[in-house]
């Protein structure tokens, strides 16, 4: 036992550093309500069954996120399909069909409708399958639980019960929510990755109560019995109240004991908990709410089409009725009968022309249910057919595959692939968007030197702004990238400087000043050493990216962070006058962690010559005035270096050091010591006068900076984008001066772009805020912020004739104001009147109102896309929502529309899937309400010929196989398949995307053109047939077509025409598409065919039609081929002049593919300039800097002329 122990110290790496921040915190006054509503829950460890028979009834662990289940998936399936106005619709259609009204049999019309509907619960069925699937994956893991007698036994995660003792190892994610009781490390400390729950994937650190420490063996839990009192299960991450008795006194609980479930245990062997909430009372399931819904702009303008196409079906019922009432009442005048067929002399009701007004209100029941094939009743299940397809190309696309994080593009809603090509403003992220979220340490300045000879994206984009590179650049497209992949092997390490490399800092003027620079690198930070037993390389587990970059510069420049125990550190330092690796042993006193409020973080250590040192990191808004007047030798120096880093968008921290003496040392450890254990209301006070007292009189070391670089391709993208016409906004918590360089160095910003900038950082405003009255500054901060947005509209309008491009740049404190209801309104009208938008210092919070006000404002499509849990509200509160897995966790991905592993593929996301997606849904919809309204015509037609009797042209079998088989998968073939232009054409020509941006291609003149060649083709088939066939005998012995024969031919040239229609609206044909389209003609005949030679009980009407009547009937071939042939010409004609007088953009390309100059660059880049409109001209990105550079040429070369 005592070898294990000892085992476990030497693999012991962070645990009593922490004793200051860990600690227990004092009584506060939410202890005091414990045993009150809201915290009530009573916990008895090690006694899950007491608790039943105590009558708290705590649910079992097992938990569903399924939407139905056996008993309830049919009741709320069938609601979910009828709420839908259609299928509603088409259920009273088949409900009425019942009756003798309906003039078609009942088992015609509720076939189709049933076919629909089982189709699209069996897709949710199978989606809540899957569901269910996972969560018995997740119910069934394994854990091991305490049995009695000091056994743990391996117990499935569903069968865990409130008070049960676990036992959690090495990771593995937490089964429930559980209070820490002991960890393998002596002072019950435990890391915990909650990557699942807050996307962060830095590590947590929790800490047992003392009381509990002894528990750390399996044998230790026979006899134990405690109770746990806590607060009622709630949805908050970040906070918990409790207090557990031991051995009868109270402890109290804080969120450093609580262990959630889905968190994972992290470079800890072992943990034991005691679990407090199980299943759906956990805090993770407490926060898995479902995210909003969203619905695109097409499918609710769909909606309003189907309601337009219903009250056309009720008005045109309406008049036929009325014009049926009417016709009936003058049917039997003076014994004479008119209508004589109807023999309304034997009618009952029907035709009665005693009753006009109950015969006409029957025949308006009989007309809405004949008329219902004017709605498409497979239109929905079509286009989530369609959609799913669509979204599995975008998954499945090889160039939105990300090869170093093995990661594809995945649409995880296929809801919204259209809106993807119709995106007006993007709203984005800056850090882990637009750059990388990998800090790498790049520049540092030690003793007033500056260090460091690497190049920054900013500092190449500042070059450029200047005019350097700017030919070299722009003609070599590759230099970026090519800079990409030269950088240094070593991660989070970009440094150059041979000065300090390599040794050689020790022939440095200053070398002892270096030399504590690099040991504070190597000493003072929160990292987590892992050794590789085979190679015996150092890597580190890091609480950031900025903290292991630190470490590893430290490492690379020779002073390697090796080992961590509980009371040391080693350091391997090289010796560059011996050339020898030495290990150098610190004493480790004490660790002042870093927070948000106090923005720096120290350590204290003892060397071995007996030195007390303190080492210090932090910004430098609060080093600075911590310095000793010794201690600013080279402030001056430092100071200007800092501002130099910002400039080229570096982050940086300022780095100093202080010698304590022992005397002065025990006096601040016997003050914090003091602070810890007091149990009064000011504890924490204490302890931050305990830390503050110490951290003064520091030695200027100097400052270090790294760099968050950007993300491949990601200038060249948001080029692409601007070009598409697309508004980029940057909404970022960085300060402005980092933000606008960064900017710049991503072309958002560019030389001869005017900013106008918004802050609040004036004189005016910041003596006001040295006086401390909050109304008059909140006042006065409100009108700088009104007096300055409008003083930008003025300028703006000034120069509304001029090629002038503009760019707003916010802080988050001027922000605070302008998205106050009085200010929003004019703080859009001048963001939406800039190139670019930059808001700087946003929280979480501006963000997503930014992102609502934009989007219910505009009344356009708004992306959103980041990549961390701050961005979560910003995500779903635009209508896409773009998640970026990257190294902040999967927060934001999981609360994504679509998933992306790099901002640059948002460039192929939308221009080419984005634009593909929304011209085959626009299509899709229009083709499908063409050919329904082409057929219900032809039947409205007829009964007006027949004088309204209620009788369809067509068989009750045509009437409901119409929407399934004979016209159905041509159009999902063309919602697949079809391409305008090819994916490289929609990148080489971005302006394309524009015809989704202004959705020409579903406008209510598109949609009702469609539907006006639908009543056109069907005037002309019914017009052509009953001409053709109404007089003259059409078989050889003399007989003339009857409604049989009649109904046949016009249904047939209705297949022919609608699928024709189809042929010619294709742009790209594949084999596919071939088979569906004349795949569903040849069908038509095939089941005339086999439908003919059914018993006529059931073939009805349509028995031997086709083979006796019509096959060998020379001239139903030919009045077939004229028909068709005469009612596709006007739209043809139509087509050839819009494309020949009219041209949309897409038929520009298409002309020049077809001559063989689309991809030549002058051709495209000509066509896209007479394209281009003059709102258009005011774009950013690269191209736009180039522009704006020939421009300024022009204009002094044209002054030179002048001179």
């Amino acid at each position: 036992m005592a070898r294990h122990r000892n085992k476990r110290l030497e693999k012991f790496k962070l645990s009593a550093l922490y004793t200051l921040t860990l600690c227990s915190r004092g009584p506060s006054e939410d202890h005091s309500r414990i045993g009150t509503a809201g915290f009530s829950r009573v916990v008895y460890i090690n006694e899950p069954d007491r608790h039943q028979v105590e009558g708290f009834n705590y649910p079992l662990n097992g938990v569903s996120t399924t939407k139905y289940n056996l008993a309830t998936f049919l009741p709320k399936s069938l609601f979910e399909q009828f709420r839908r106005v259609a299928n509603f619709y088409f259920l009273v259609s088949g409900i009425l069909a019942l009756t003798p009204l309906a003039p078609y049999t009942a088992v015609s019309a509720l076939a189709p409708l049933c076919v629909v509907i089982v189709a699209t619960m069996a897709k949710e069925g199978v989606e809540d399958w899957r569901r269910k699937q996972q969560d018995h994956e997740l119910n069934n893991r394994i854990v091991k639980v305490h049995r009695g007698n000091g056994n743990f036994e391996d117990t499935k995660w569903k069968d865990i019960k409130v008070g049960d003792v676990i036992k959690v190892e090495k990771d593995n994610f937490f089964p429930a929510d559980m209070i820490l009781l002991s960890s393998n490390y002596p002072d019950g400390t435990c890391y915990v990755e909650t990557m699942n729950l807050d996307g962060e994937t830095n590590l947590k650190i929790k800490q047992a109560l003392e009381v509990t420490l002894d528990l750390h063996e399996d044998s230790k839990f026979k006899d134990v019995r405690q109770t746990i009192k806590c607060e009622d299960p709630n949805a908050n991450l970040y906070s918990f109240v409790g207090t557990m008795e031991w051995k009868g006194r109270q402890y109290p609980l804080s969120p450093q004991q609580l262990l959630l479930r889905d968190s994972k245990l992290r470079n800890t062997d072992y943990i034991y908990g005691a679990v407090i909430f199980t299943g759906h009372d956990t805090k993770a399931m407490q926060n898995s709410t479902d995210p909003p819904s969203k619905r695109s702009k097409i499918e609710k303008k769909m909606d309003k089409i189907i309601y337009l196409l219903m009250s056309s079906l009720l008005i045109i019922a309406l008049l036929g009725s009325v014009l049926f009432g009417i016709w009936t009442k003058e049917d039997l005048q003076n014994g004479e009968l008119k209508r004589w067929y109807l023999r309304p002399d034997a009618t009952t009701v029907y035709y009665d022309p005693k009753r006009p007004a109950l015969a006409s209100f029957f025949h308006l029941l009989t007309a809405l249910m004949l008329y219902s094939y004017f709605i498409p009743i497979s239109l929905y299940i079509s286009i989530e057919m369609v959609k799913l397809l669509q979204a599995l190309f975008i998954n499945q696309d090889i160039e939105m595959y990300h090869d170093e994080s093995d990661k594809p593009t995945h649409a995880r809603t296929s809801n919204l692939n259209e809106e993807l090509g119709m995106v007006d403003t993007i709203l984005s992220d800056k850090t882990g968007t637009l750059t990388c979220n990998m800090m790498e340490f790049i520049k540092c300045s030690i003793a007033g030197t500056a260090y460091g000879q690497g190049v920054t994206e900013v500092e190449r984009a500042m070059a450029v702004r200047k005019g350097a590179l700017l030919d070299a650049e722009i003609g070599n497209g590759d230099r970026r990238d090519k800079k990409v992949d030269d950088s240094p092997h070593v991660k989070g390490f970009n440094f150059k400087d041979p000065r300090i490399m390599d040794g050689n800092w020790i022939h440095e003027e200053n070398k002892d000043m270096i030399r504590d620079f690099f040991r504070l690198l190597a000493i003072c930070h929160t990292c987590i050493p892992e050794i590789d037993p085979e190679s015996g390389n150092v890597s580190y587990e890091a609480e950031s990216p900025d903290e292991a970059a630190f470490v590893i510069a430290a490492r690379e420049l020779g002073f390697e962070f090796y080992k961590r125990s509980q009371t040391s550190i080693i350091v391997r330092e090289r010796n560059p006058i011996r050339n020898v690796v030495e290990d150098r042993k610190y004493d480790l006193l004490n660790m002042l962690e870093f927070s948000s409020s106090r923005k720096r973080m120290s350590v204290i250590v003892k060397e071995l010559e007996g030195r007390i040192l303190l080492f210090i990191k932090g910004a430098d808004s609060v080093m600075f005035k911590r310095l000793a007047p010794a201690g600013r030798k080279f402030e001056e120096e430092t100071r200007r270096h800092i501002n130099e880093y910002a400039d080229s968008g570096l982050r940086t921290l300022v780095l100093a050091y202080r010698v304590l003496d022992e005397k002065e040392y025990n006096e601040f450890s016997e003050k914090l010591n003091a602070a810890k254990t007091s149990v009064s209301a000011d504890r924490d006070e204490k302890i931050e006068e305990a830390t503050d007292s110490i951290e003064r009189n520091l030695l200027l070391l100097g400052a270090t900076a790294v760099e968050d670089k950007l993300q491949k391709g990601v200038p060249e993208c948001i080029d692409k984008l601007a070009q598409a016409g697309i508004k980029i906004w940057v909404l970022t918590g960085d300060k402005m001066e980092t933000a606008i360089n960064i900017g710049f160095a991503c072309s958002l910003l560019r030389q001869g772009m005017t900013q106008i900038i918004i802050t609040l950082e004036q004189p005016d405003i910041i003596a006001l805020e040295k006086n401390g009255d909050k109304h008059t500054i909140g006042k006065a901060s409100k009108q700088s912020v009104m007096d300055q947005i409008e003083e930008g509209i003025k300028q703006i309008r000034l120069s509304q004739h001029s090629s002038e491009s503009f760019a707003l740049i916010i802080d988050g404190k001027s922000l605070t104001y302008a998205l106050e209801d009085d200010i929003k309104f004019k703080f859009l009208d001048l963001a939406i009147k800039c190139a670019s938008v930059i808001c700087c210092r946003s929280s979480p919070k501006q963000k997503a109102l930014v992102t609502r006000l934009v989007k219910q404002e505009t009344h356009k499509v708004t992306l959103a896309i980041g990549d961390g849990a701050n961005d979560v509200g910003m995500l779903q509160e635009a209508d896409i929502g773009v998640g970026i897995s990257g190294a902040e966790g999967m927060q934001a991905v999981m609360a994504s529309d679509v998933a992306v592993a790099q901002f640059r593929f948002l460039e192929r996301l939308l221009l080419v899937h984005g634009h593909w997606c929304y011209r085959r849904i626009s299509l899709m919809i229009c083709y499908f309400f063409y050919k329904n309204v082409t057929f219900g015509v032809t039947i409205f037609l007829y009964e007006a010929f027949a004088s309204f009797s209620g009788k369809p042209a067509y068989n009750d079998w045509f009437l409901s196989l119409y929407n399934v088989f004979f016209t159905s998968l041509p159009v999902i073939a063309l919602g697949v398949f079809d391409q305008d232009v090819s994916a490289r054409l929609c990148i080489q020509y971005p302006q394309l995307y524009q015809e989704g941006v202004q959705n020409v291609l579903f406008s209510w003149r598109r949609i009702l053109g469609w539907m006006l060649n639908g009543v056109m083709n069907a005037v002309l088939i019914f017009f052509f047939c009953v001409t053709a066939f109404e007089d003259q005998a059409f078989r050889q012995d003399g007989q003339v077509a009857g409604l049989d024969a009649l109904g046949v031919v016009m249904y047939t040239c209705v297949v022919w025409v609608v699928n024709c229609q189809m042929a010619l609206s294709v742009n790209y044909f594949t084999i596919i598409q071939h088979i569906f389209i004349w795949g569903s003609i040849a069908f038509w005949y095939l089941f005339l065919v086999v439908y003919g030679v059914i018993n006529p009980r059931f073939s009805t009407t349509a028995y031997m039609v086709f083979i006796e009547q019509l096959a060998p009937a020379l001239s139903f071939w030919l009045v077939t081929l004229f028909v068709v042939m005469a009612t596709l010409v006007p739209y043809f004609s139509y087509a050839a002049i819009q494309i020949r007088f009219f041209p949309m953009f897409h038929n520009k390309i298409q002309w020049k593919r077809y001559l063989g100059k689309a991809e030549d660059p002058e051709v495209a880049r000509q066509l896209s300039s007479r394209h281009r409109t003059s709102s258009q001209q005011r774009m950013v990105g690269i191209s736009a800097r180039r522009d704006g550079k020939a421009m300024q040429i022009t204009r002094e070369t044209e002054l030179e002329v002048q001179e």
